[in-house]
């Protein structure tokens, strides 16, 4: 089966959707490269991070969400969002396209190590520059105030 690399914002990617078991996920793209564990501090919790570099994409499942899918990170240049292939777009450009498809709640900043960060808050995305230009997207499940997961 051949994969679309469609960014769906609060639902997932191409057809997987977050909530998804680690059975579905590796059903859906075979074998992970490599499973890390990892520990977070703050208000985040511990999850297992599956990477795929053949499609230059890492999988997140929360431990506090049953090891569901609750997070992508990518940077493959062949990913689209809302059929635009993002990678070739400048950050205003990602703006206006977020905002075309009602996601306005957007903040921005600098990065102690020295990336750009855009994030729309209603949509649950990150788009980390390099000199302006996009060197990664990460993208997640909504999760309430209280720690309640919209699953789509």
């Amino acid at each position: 089966m051949e994969k679309k690399l469609a960014i769906r914002p609060l639902v997932g990617f191409d057809d997987l959707k977050f909530g998804a078991t680690k059975q579905e996920v590796e059903s859906y793209f075979g074998n992970p490269g490599e499973k890390e564990d990892i520990e977070v501090e703050d208000d985040f919790s511990d999850a297992q991070v599956w990477s795929y570099d053949e499609l230059e994409l890492s999988v997140f499942f929360e431990n506090d969400f049953d090891n569901l899918l609750t997070c992508f990170d990518t940077n493959n240049e062949e990913v689209t969002l809302f059929d635009k292939k993002i990678f070739e777009l400048k950050k205003d450009q990602i703006i206006d396209l977020m905002k075309k498809n009602g996601f306005t709640d957007y903040e921005t900043e600098d990065e102690d190590w020295g990336e750009h960060r855009l994030s729309f808050n209603d949509a649950v995305m990150d788009f980390y520059f390099d000199n302006q230009a996009l060197v990664s997207v990460s993208w997640g499940v909504m999760i309430d105030d209280n720690n309640n997961v919209e699953w789509p």
